[in-house]
Order: structure tokens, then C-alpha cells, then sequence
């Protein structure tokens, strides 16, 4: 199968991540979200702590002092030794170089700027997936791993969707969100989560047909 790269941008609440999850499962591709952290951790011997601190939130400030993992044999260790700070653009470099490693093979990436940082990838087929403040928080509160008061939850969904906004905005000189960003925009509100992902999947198998 040809190479298919598949980012997602998407609100707080609604559903962008069940949906990369299912269209990974249904091109039997890989899925990376939160694992990326992991992975550029793992890469460049910085704490984990620190790509989770920073983790799409808009910063050019120094994140504080660092401990690597792996002192030695990192090939991005130079690049810290001058200093025992770390910055939010640093980070954001690691995490960018990662997410290239990740998609030299067919993958869901989840955020972080992946269509911004894919941008020159043929394979890239980006995505943005939003829905209504009122289905976002009913969405949310049916979900037990969430504060189940209303208000509790509506603030968190602004809070959240504000500092998406403010990190892509910051990297990419781009708007998050905005329709001409993306190759697809859609409102899982209209769609619903399983027709969303059938949209996404078709717009994907379009795209790879014209390419043939």
C-alpha cells in the first residue's frame, strides 16, 4: 500500500482522537498521540517530563533546568550542554525531527503541529475535527475519566482549546483551525464520531487513487 500520513488537528472534546485510533485501525497503520512524547524523550535523552510540560502549549520562554536520561550517546545532547535550560522552541525542534522519523512510514499522528510540520510530505493527508461548545461538554461528561461538573468541564474545554490555538498559532504563523490549513475540516456534532472517520476514510482512498 502506498504511504498514507494522516494528521489530526482537533478541538477539545471532540473526538479527534477515537477517530485517528479507528482510522488506524482501518488502514492498519500506526498511531502516535501522546506516544511521541515518549519517543522524543527517548531520542534525545531529555526527561519526558519536559515535552509533557510543554505539550502543545505556546512557550519561547526557558522550561527550567534538565536532567538527561541518557547522557551519553544522544546525538542531541551537544545541543544542551552549554546550558542546563531548555527552551519551548528547542522542544518543539526535537518533537518536530521525531514526528519526520515517525512518518517515513504510514501512520495517525495527533496534533503537535504534524500538518504544519509534515507540510512538504505528499503523503500528508490533514485533517481538522471540531464540534459545539454544548456537544463538546455533554460529550465530555459522559466520559468518567473527566470532572463530570458542567462548569468544571466547560472551562477546561476553553482553557484547552485556547492553548492549542496559541501553540499552533506560535509555530506555524498559521490559524488553528482555519479550513484553508487543512485538506479536510469537519464537525463530528453534524457527523457523528463513525461517520466521521467513513468521510476521513473515503477523502483518504480518493486522494491515494488520484495519486496512481
Amino acid at each position: 500500500m502506498e504511504k498514507i500520513i494522516i494528521s489530526i488537528g482537533r478541538q477539545f472534546g471532540s473526538g479527534g482522537r477515537m477517530i485517528g485510533k479507528r482510522l488506524a485501525e482501518r488502514f492498519n497503520i500506526g498511531y502516535y498521540d501522546k506516544e511521541i512524547l515518549s519517543l522524543a524523550s527517548k531520542e534525545s535523552g531529555i526527561r519526558k517530563e519536559f515535552f509533557k510540560r510543554a505539550d502543545e502549549k505556546e512557550t519561547n520562554s526557558v522550561i527550567g533546568c534538565y536532567n538527561l536520561e541518557y547522557p551519553i550517546g544522544s546525538i542531541f545532547t551537544p545541543i544542551f550542554r552549554s546550558s542546563n535550560s531548555l527552551s519551548g522552541n528547542s522542544l518543539f525542534k526535537i518533537q518536530s525531527d521525531t514526528i519526520r522519523c515517525l512518518a517515513k512510514e504510514s501512520c495517525v499522528i495527533i496534533g503537535r503541529c504534524a500538518n504544519y510540520v509534515l507540510r512538504d510530505d505528499k503523503a500528508l493527508f490533514s485533517v481538522f475535527i471540531s464540534a459545539g461548545l454544548d456537544w463538546r461538554i455533554k460529550r465530555v461528561g459522559e466520559n468518567k475519566d473527566y470532572d463530570t461538573d458542567e462548569e468544571n468541564i466547560r472551562e477546561a474545554i476553553l482553557k484547552a482549546d485556547k492553548m492549542r490555538a496559541s501553540y499552533y498559532n506560535f509555530y506555524t504563523n498559521s490559524t488553528w483551525g482555519e479550513a484553508k490549513t487543512y485538506d479536510l475540516c469537519l464537525s463530528t456534532e453534524t457527523f457523528g464520531i463513525e461517520n466521521a472517520v467513513e468521510l476521513i476514510a473515503n477523502a483518504v482512498e480518493t486522494r491515494l487513487s488520484q495519486n496512481k
